[in-house]
């Protein structure tokens, strides 16, 4: 196979295809991956080669929060997410698309496989099937599938509360970036969507990789065929090692690991600076905090003697050792610690992580503070209830369960080879 590996300029998006581009380059496929040029490091430390986005689908998260400062203003949630869609991710579409089809003239692809936030995909997709290669699509975070109702119900909401939700998110976020999809789309001579813009990129494509078990996922319908759960992606080797310290931890104290991202980690103190002001007296505690790439300065509170800081950790190493995952709902590094048994506190609203949070706790593995700022006091009650019992720990090791029943590197393959076979049978018709 010859599969061209599209994302935009962002590592959270970037690292899981890698993860897939390892393991096809491995039983001896040929891959190309196009994204940001600030990527290239990462591609090819990867052992991938590389060829750059055109300049229009180029731009990363600091440039973007730079020319688009009113975001900052925006209500974090909805509101915030809706925000963003509309001014960084549909705008590159049209360049997206540009750049594919430049790369393809070079480069004929059987398949392109693009992160499920990548919407130059979309117009191919709403073309006529035979003139493009099959399409796939890999999930970055929770499944879209039911857009008005993606969020799980919560048992101390009424029904008109929850339908007044419901509403809201018509209101501030599927309604403004239905409108707004549908107008770079026409701008394109394209058809228009007939389905929300989220639900569409797991249901338009060829197929959709999922990583991920149906028990972390609300909503889950196995009854479109295209999507299927693949279980964990390996994660691909990084230039990050184990901190010298890290051999030197008291192996008698629960390890707590408290993390940021790499996205939603300008401002430390939303859940960094809780977490390690409320464990700081916690004296059968260590505490660890990954900063995601930030200076240990910009962490606004005193670092106590029970923790310790990093830019970066290697997560495969590392979370075998984790008792307890305090992030801000990251889903890549929530599938990472549910693969590993390994319970959760999540609090965050920005970006897609009011839904990675709210199935935290709906799938029971652990307890989402629902909010995006967090006080000691929230993260220390909420990290005492999960430690000082067992029903989280063991939802998760049920979980993890579940993703040791998967063998990701055959089904990936399996399901991206039997993907293409309609396409190459219509080109040898």
């Amino acid at each position: 196979m010859k599969i061209l590996i599209a994302s935009i300029n962002s590592p959270g998006h970037l690292n899981p295809l890698l993860g897939i581009a390892r393991i096809l380059v491995k039983h001896g496929h040929e891959v190309l991956v196009q994204t940001g040029k600030l990527m290239k490091p990462m591609v090819e430390a990867a052992g991938m080669p590389f060829i750059p986005s055109l300049p229009e689908a180029d731009m990363g998260a600091p440039e973007y929060f730079a020319k688009y400062p009113e975001r900052q203003q925006k209500t974090p949630g909805m509101e915030m997410f809706g925000f963003d869609i509309e001014h960084f991710f549909l705008p590159q579409l049209p360049a997206q698309t540009a750049g594919l089809e430049k790369t393809l003239c070079d480069f004929p692809a059987d398949i392109i496989l693009a992160e499920s936030f990548f919407f130059g995909t979309l117009p191919l997709l709403l073309g006529a099937s035979k003139k493009r290669p099959a399409i796939a699509h890999l999930g970055i975070t929770v499944l879209n599938l039911h857009s008005g109702k993606n969020t799980p119900p919560r048992p101390e909401i009424s029904v008109e509360e929850l339908e007044a939700q419901r509403e809201q998110r018509e209101r501030l976020l599927l309604r403004p970036v239905q409108d707004a999809a549908q107008k770079t789309l026409a701008g394109l001579r394209c058809e228009r969507l007939s389905c929300p813009l989220l639900e569409s990129m797991s249901t338009l494509p060829d197929l959709y990789l999922h990583p991920g078990v149906e028990g972390f996922q609300y909503a889950a319908d196995s009854r479109i065929p295209s999507v299927h759960y693949i279980g964990r992606l390996p994660l691909p080797p990084g230039p990050y090692s184990l901190p010298d310290w890290w051999h030197d931890l008291d192996q008698t104290k629960r390890l707590m690991l408290v993390t940021q991202g790499t996205v939603a980690n300008r401002d430390l103190g939303q859940l960094v600076g809780p977490a390690l002001q409320g464990l700081a007296k916690e004296k059968d505690l260590t505490v660890l905090v990954t900063t995601g790439g930030q200076p240990a300065e910009s962490i606004p509170v005193d670092i106590p003697a029970n923790a310790r800081v990093t830019d970066f950790l290697p997560y495969e190493e590392v979370m075998p050792k984790v008792d307890l995952l305090i992030t801000n709902g990251g889903y890549g590094t929530v599938n990472v610690a549910l693969a590993h048994g390994v319970p959760i506190v999540s609090a965050g609203l920005t970006e897609d992580k009011e839904e990675v949070s709210a199935n935290v706790q709906w799938s029971g593995a652990g307890i989402d503070l629902r909010t995006n700022q967090a006080t000691p006091d929230m993260v220390r009650i909420a990290a005492r209830q999960i430690l000082d019992t067992t029903v989280w720990r063991d939802r998760a090791i049920e979980l993890a369960e579940d993703f040791a029943q998967h063998d990701t590197e055959a089904e990936l393959l399996d399901l991206l080879e039997a993907c293409i076979e309609p396409a190459l049978n219509q080109g040898n018709d």
